[in-house]
């Protein structure tokens, strides 16, 4: 792939990153002259039996991915498939990963990170009323621009992106920022979603994951563990956080936050 100038009607400029499945470019559509960031799949990194329903699927979740509309979210503009290669275009957006920022230990004061909190989780809360469960929320996946506006990227992709985890249908995602049903295999929704939201927030306050270990360690502490509150391992967090951590990272469900504005608002109270 290293010498592609284009894939379909986009022009490849430079790479700028390796994604699981494939490679990710910075490109640039001259129809409307606009800079975009390609990312690419190839076809054989789609192991199994299944594979022909993984792309299947990536195409139908790419394609409800590019109906959201929302300032927080990375749009999808195209999605093809050139020479073997299935391509997804979408917004080419200028900031730091949240993971960057945490790796080089930088901390938010409570204020940054409601700033931060409320738009992944408005980003969410539209996402999933229209039909769309990003799976794989993490810090990776957040970029801060330098104005602070918050980008959540890969809706309806992060699917298809981590299968490479584990078998085809098998537990989808990035093990310490998965749910329980992720773990078990079952179907998830929007709360599953928050799930992963709760652990970032926790990570925020604190400067831990909640769950860390082996997979296998991970699996049987989200399952079975309650993590410690958050103000016992930083104390300038307010007491109201602890109670809200514990509803966001409950091991069931209908009993965490319904919805990300419900979350949302919960975080601005504990503030």
């Amino acid at each position: 792939m290293s010498d592609t100038t284009k894939l379909g009607k986009f022009e490849i400029r430079r790479e700028i990153g390796k994604g699981a499945m494939g490679v990710v470019y910075e490109g640039y559509d001259p129809m409307i002259e606009r800079t975009v960031a390609i990312k690419t799949i190839r076809a054989e990194n789609l192991q199994g039996d299944d594979a022909q329903e993984q792309l299947a699927r990536f195409r139908r979740e790419a394609q409800a991915a590019g109906k959201l509309t929302h300032p927080n979210i990375v749009s999808v503009y195209d999605f093809g498939l050139d020479d073997g290669t299935y391509y997804i275009a979408m917004e080419f957006v200028k900031g730091r990963e949240l993971q960057d920022i945490l790796n080089q230990s930088e901390r938010f004061g409570v204020a940054g990170i409601v700033q931060v909190m409320t738009q992944l989780l408005e980003a969410l809360d539209y996402s999933h009323r229209n039909g769309v469960v990003h799976r794989d929320i993490k810090p990776s996946n957040i970029i801060l621009l330098e104005d602070g506006t918050v980008k959540v990227a890969d809706f309806g992709i992060a699917r298809v992106e981590s299968s490479n985890l584990t078998q085809a249908g098998m537990v989808l995602g990035t093990p310490s920022y998965m749910s329980p049903e992720q773990f078990m295999g079952q179907t998830v929704d929007g709360r599953s979603d928050l799930f992963s939201a709760g652990v970032i927030l926790y990570q925020l306050l604190t400067g831990e994951k909640p769950f860390t270990g082996s997979v296998t360690t991970i699996m049987h502490k989200v399952l079975q563990e309650q993590p410690l509150p958050p103000s016992t391992l930083n104390v300038q967090v307010p007491r109201g956080f602890d109670a809200l951590v514990q509803k966001a990272l409950a091991k069931r469900p209908d009993e965490r936050f319904q919805t990300g504005r419900e979350f949302a608002a919960a975080i601005r109270s504990a503030a």
